[in-house]
C-alpha cells in the first residue's frame, strides 16, 4: 500500500502544481535547491477510516511564484501566500486520502493550517511518513510528506 500512496502522492502532486499553479517541475535536484533554507510549511489533517496528515514544506523563492500564479499578483501578502499553500496542501490530501480504502464513513479534511519552524520541528518528532516526494522547480523546492497515524502500518505487517 505504501507503493500506491507514494505513487498517488506525487501524480496528486504534480497535477496540482500544473493545473492550479502553471508550474512544472524540473527532473533533477540541483546543488543549489539542496541547501535551501524553509520558507514556509503547511500542513492538512485529515480523519476517517484511517486518521493523518499531509505536510508541504516549501524552500527558496517557491511560495511567492506559487501565490503569484493562483493569484495573479506580483505582489501577494503573508496571508495570501499562507492561504496558497494551504490551499495547495488541502487539494493534494484530498486527492490522496480515498487511496487509503474505502468503506466505513469516508474521510473529514481539516482546514488547512500554517506551521512556524518551531512546529515544523514539533512535527518531524512525531513519526515517519507513509509517502515522501521531492519536486525540483526553477524557483525552488517543494517537499511534501503524507502520514497515516499507526493502523495502516500495522495492517501491512499482518498481510
Amino acid at each position: 500500500m505504501k507503493t500506491r500512496i507514494k505513487k498517488a502522492l506525487e501524480e496528486a502532486t504534480v497535477s496540482t502544481f500544473e493545473d492550479i499553479c502553471f508550474m512544472y517541475p524540473v527532473p533533477e535536484l540541483k546543488d543549489i535547491q539542496k541547501n535551501m533554507k524553509l520558507e514556509a510549511a503547511a500542513e492538512v489533517k485529515y480523519r476517517g477510516n484511517f486518521n493523518g496528515k499531509l505536510i508541504i514544506e516549501t524552500r527558496g523563492d517557491l511560495l511567492s511564484a506559487i501565490t503569484a500564479n493562483i493569484l495573479s499578483d506580483d505582489f501577494p501578502s503573508s496571508q495570501q501566500k499562507n492561504d496558497a499553500l494551504g490551499e495547495i496542501a488541502n487539494i493534494i490530501c484530498g486527492n490522496i486520502v480515498p487511496y487509503l480504502g474505502r468503506g466505513g464513513k469516508g474521510y473529514k479534511i481539516q482546514s488547512p493550517k500554517s506551521l512556524n519552524k518551531n512546529e515544523l520541528s514539533e512535527e518531524k518528532k512525531q513519526g515517519t511518513p507513509v509517502a515522501k516526494i521531492t519536486l525540483n522547480f526553477d524557483q525552488g523546492r517543494a517537499d511534501i510528506k503524507f502520514f497515516v497515524d499507526g493502523d495502516l502500518a500495522v495492517k501491512e505487517k499482518k498481510r
